[in-house]
């Protein structure tokens, strides 16, 4: 009778872990979801994609400790980020890169308006994600409202490295010749987006993956 109960809690762990669908195929989910909306462009994403899903607390953390990691901001509604994110995982493929955490951003940003000419949160941002604005400061880009600074925000995209206990870069990834999120990815277009991604994701892969951290 014992054997008979170990035998099912087993087939019962195995059953719900089984089940329990990964990052990779999430990430490819969310994303392919909006395919066939109206309003934004279709992607495709592999199944064996390299994106971790990750908190911003978490994050804030790893960032802290200086971990060596590339990050991704993000969010599947984000119409540039649609326009960079094949050109991303490609690049990553290229490099052998393995893992690359994914930060949705949409939900966890304050919010500013100017009233009367004054600054106003109109929504506050979540602990974590003031936690990484601090951790970040002048590596990410201001908030501006009408021209005025009343901030620091991560837009997306954003792609971030640490390596070697040093904050490297955070980069869009956006093509310069690409002033419509909406417009044809041209090769020329393509080709530019994956050169940005790649000359900053291959100074991370020089010095982390070769002491064998990927």
């Amino acid at each position: 009778m014992r054997k008979l109960q170990i035998l099912l809690i087993i087939l019962c762990l195995f059953m719900i872990t089984g089940c329990k669908k990964n990052d990779a195929v999430l990430f490819k989910e969310e994303y392919e979801s909006l395919n066939k909306e109206d309003g934004y462009r279709s992607v495709t994403i592999p199944k064996d994609n390299p994106f971790v899903y990750i908190s911003d607390e978490e994050l804030a953390e790893k960032i802290e400790n200086r971990e060596d990691m590339v990050v991704y901001f993000g969010f599947n509604t984000c119409p540039w980020c649609r326009s960079i994110i094949e050109n991303l995982i490609q690049v990553a493929s290229d490099l052998k890169i393995k893992k690359i955490y994914y930060l949705d951003v949409l939900d966890i940003r304050d919010k500013k308006e100017i009233v009367d000419e004054k600054v106003e949160t109109i929504k506050e941002g979540s602990e974590g994600y003031n936690k990484i604005i601090e951790l970040l400061g002048n590596h990410i880009s201001d908030y501006t409202i009408d021209n005025q600074v009343v901030g620091k925000r991560i837009y997306a995209p954003n792609i971030l490295i640490i390596k070697e206990q040093e904050i490297y870069d955070v980069i869009e990834g956006v093509s310069d010749m690409e002033t419509d999120p909406m417009m044809e990815l041209t090769p020329e277009i393509n080709k530019d987006s994956y050169n940005k991604i790649y000359d900053l994701l291959e100074k991370y892969t020089k010095t982390v993956c070769s002491a064998g951290s990927c």
